[in-house]
Formats: C-alpha cells, sequence, structure tokens
C-alpha cells in the first residue's frame, strides 16, 4: 500500500457510517506491521487530520446534522444549499510524562505533547479534572469522550489556538498489565489519578486524542462514536 493513499476519500462514501468504517480499515493497515507508539501515533494524527478534513469538507457529512440519519441525503432540497464545510485545524495526542522519553518528572499528572498535525500547540497541560478539555478527558473517572460545541464556553479551556471554535478530546485506555515495570506505573500509584475504576479495575488513561474544529459545533455523536474506535485501536496496536 502507498502509504499517503491510505486519506484518501473514495467517492462511493455516503455517510458518517461509511466514513468512519473507511477510516478505520485504513488506520488498521498502517498500523498493523508497527508497534512503536511514536511512529504510530504519527500516522494517525496524519491519517485523521487529513481524512476528516476531506469528509467534513463534503456536502454529504452534513446530511447527518441536518437530517439526523446517516443515509448519505441532501442537506436541502436544493442540494446541499446550506452546506458550510466545517475545518479540522488540529489532531493529535497528549501523553502523560512518564511516556515520553527524557521529559522531566513532575509532582503532578501532566500531559505532554505528542505527535501531531496542525500549528504549534501547548507543550504540558495539567492532567486535572477542572483544567480544560484535555485535562477532563484525562483524568475523569471512568474514562469518558469530553465534545464540546464551543471552546469559549467550556470552563478551563486552553486556547492553544484562538481558531479553535470546538473540540472533541478522546482518553486512550489501555491495561494495566501492559505498564509492566514501566515508569508510568509507578507515577500513577503516586499520583493517584490515572487509575481507572472500571469492571476490571485493571485499566489506565495513558493520554488523549485531540481534535479541534474551526466551526461552532464541529463534531456530533457520529463522529464521537466513530472516534472512540479510533482511540480504541490506536491505543491497543502500540507498546507503551
Amino acid at each position: 500500500m502507498v502509504h499517503a493513499d491510505a486519506a484518501l476519500l473514495p467517492d462511493s462514501i455516503q455517510s458518517s457510517a461509511q466514513f468512519y468504517a473507511h477510516l478505520e480499515e485504513q488506520l488498521e493497515g498502517l498500523l498493523s506491521d508497527q508497534r512503536a507508539w511514536v511512529s504510530n501515533l504519527s500516522n494517525a494524527s496524519s491519517l485523521i487530520y487529513f481524512s476528516l478534513n476531506a469528509w467534513k469538507s463534503s456536502p454529504k457529512s452534513q446530511s447527518v446534522h441536518v437530517n439526523g440519519s446517516s443515509n448519505g441525503n441532501s442537506a436541502s432540497s436544493n442540494g446541499h444549499g446550506n452546506f458550510a464545510p466545517k475545518k479540522i485545524n488540529w489532531a493529535g495526542f497528549y501523553l502523560l510524562s512518564p511516556l515520553i522519553p527524557g521529559a522531566a518528572k513532575q509532582k503532578r499528572p501532566t500531559l505532554l505533547l505528542g505527535p501531531f498535525v496542525g500549528l504549534p500547540a501547548c507543550q504540558a497541560i495539567p492532567s486535572i479534572a477542572g483544567k480544560g478539555v484535555c485535562a477532563d478527558a484525562s483524568a475523569i473517572l471512568p474514562p469518558r469522550t469530553v465534545r464540546v460545541q464551543d471552546t469559549d464556553a467550556y470552563p478551563g479551556h486552553i486556547a492553544c489556538d484562538s481558531a479553535s471554535k470546538s473540540e472533541i478530546v478522546l482518553p486512550l485506555v489501555i491495561p494495566r498489565s501492559a505498564l509492566s515495570g514501566h515508569s508510568l506505573e509507578d507515577r500513577a500509584d503516586q499520583w493517584g489519578a490515572s487509575r481507572v475504576n472500571t469492571k476490571s479495575d485493571d485499566d489506565i488513561i495513558i493520554g488523549v486524542l485531540d481534535i479541534d474544529c474551526e466551526e461552532l459545533d464541529g463534531f456530533d455523536e457520529e463522529d464521537q462514536k466513530g472516534l472512540e474506535r479510533i482511540a480504541a485501536l490506536i491505543a491497543g496496536s502500540s507498546d507503551w
């Protein structure tokens, strides 16, 4: 496979469900022969950025918002006459500091900037509830996606780029056993903030997938469902 072709959007895609199934398939292909997280997150951020922009610049993407379905119908009777593209201006990752080689020890849970596509971003964000969108997605338990229609109205929002108007942040969750012997395991115990209370009580949040849009209400429920599958695929396809 020509790696760059993974970001191409086939004309046959007519709905958000089809788009995210395609995105997941393409990402699986990119990650199948690689376990190094820095390589996987780099390719994932690029694929997500360019694929989402291709989809959200297509009138077909707005049929879900207007009609409440994924059947590919037009957004208006005159052929998508009210369509407005929703530009994605940033897609990337923040990881808990012990995962970053050479990172200084932090006294409190801290997210450090990882691979991304977009303008330069904040390098460090407290992984503490109430400190912003990424902070909440990485610290609130049990883990949940944080989807924000208007970032200016979100408590504690950190504006890395003033052009961003909406945002979706998805926690990256892995089995705690995957961190055996890792410094993050010790730091997580000390911080007491990254243990995930799930049914097995054996998972841990290691970071987040963060995506920004230049329009208000840039992400809907279909986006959230699809991106949650993408985040799970990324987390499970890499060695941490």
